[in-house]
């Protein structure tokens, strides 16, 4: 376009130069239409502003393609704007109509479902502790009522003396530690006494042979326990001279059956009958 312009110029500046030089010459002026040059002008002016007049009319044609060309190009775009707002329309259209259809597959009252079957969840959360905690409770029960059976049960074997239970086995010889598993297999120990009068009941029934009792200084020599409770034995009825040690094993009483006192003996070697007690106190 600025080229364009500067061709212009310069032809008006060629033609007013021409015509200042015809005036000088011919003593008259004129004007050279370039929509009529042949006619109008001069040969000299018309081979002088010919390369001017073909440029002029080049530019045109040019001007003229590219306007064409814009137009199509305008068409185009005119084109690609109506198919984008046509495409704009349609997913408008199917996202309004997914909308609805989610709309209509969840139920309005959606919020409110939740709440009821959290509410009934947490209710029956709450049932099953409360069942949980019953069913606990009465397999307690239920334990307790076996034990008590199974308690009764053991102590058919036992024999009441005062306030106490006790067991006395007549036929089987066995070592200390046999006897005291013997014992607990049976639902209690081997037996201490915490006063005459069951020491006096249970010897009153022994044959003339030797009984093994709970009582030992395993711990520490002198010191004599009850194997049940683990306390110091509250009842001890030596024979003269005894505890008496003849090797480091001995450390576990007897009842000597044929004078009804006790005696240290083996607890790994020795064999004899034995007494049991049923409760863990003593």
């Amino acid at each position: 376009m600025f080229r364009s312009t500067t061709i212009i110029l310069f032809a008006i500046f060629v033609l007013d130069l021409k015509g200042s030089f015809t005036d000088a010459q011919e003593g008259r002026r004129y004007v050279c239409l370039l929509s009529d040059a042949p006619n109008q002008c001069s040969a000299y002016c018309l081979s002088a502003l010919q390369p001017v007049i073909d440029h002029l009319r080049n530019e045109q044609q040019d001007w003229s393609t590219c306007e064409v060309k814009a137009n199509e190009t305008l068409a185009k775009l005119d084109r690609i704007e109506g198919q984008l707002t046509t495409t704009q329309i349609q997913l408008e259209g199917q996202q309004t109509s997914i909308q609805a259809n989610l709309t209509k597959a969840i139920p309005q009252d959606l919020e409110g479902r939740l709440d009821r079957i959290e509410g009934n969840q947490t209710a029956v959360q709450s049932q099953l502790k409360a069942a949980q905690k019953q069913t606990e409770s009465q397999l307690t029960a239920i334990q307790k009522t076996l034990s008590e059976i199974e308690r009764k049960l053991v102590l058919q074997r036992y024999q009441q003396i005062g306030s106490r239970y006790f067991y006395i086995e007549h036929n089987l010889n066995v070592n200390w530690r046999t006897a005291e598993q013997m014992c607990v297999e049976m639902g209690g120990h081997l037996a201490a006494f915490q006063n005459d009068l069951e020491y006096n009941a249970i010897a009153a029934q022994l044959k003339k042979a030797n009984y093994w009792t709970g009582i030992n200084d395993l711990a520490k020599q002198g010191e004599f326990i009850s194997l049940a409770s683990g306390k110091r034995a509250p009842y001890l009825r030596w024979r003269k001279n005894e505890p008496k040690y003849n090797n480091p094993t001995q450390h576990c009483a007897y009842i000597y059956g044929h004078e009804n006192i006790m005696i240290v003996f083996s607890c790994t070697t020795d064999v004899m009958h034995f007494i049991c007690q049923a409760d863990d106190t003593v």
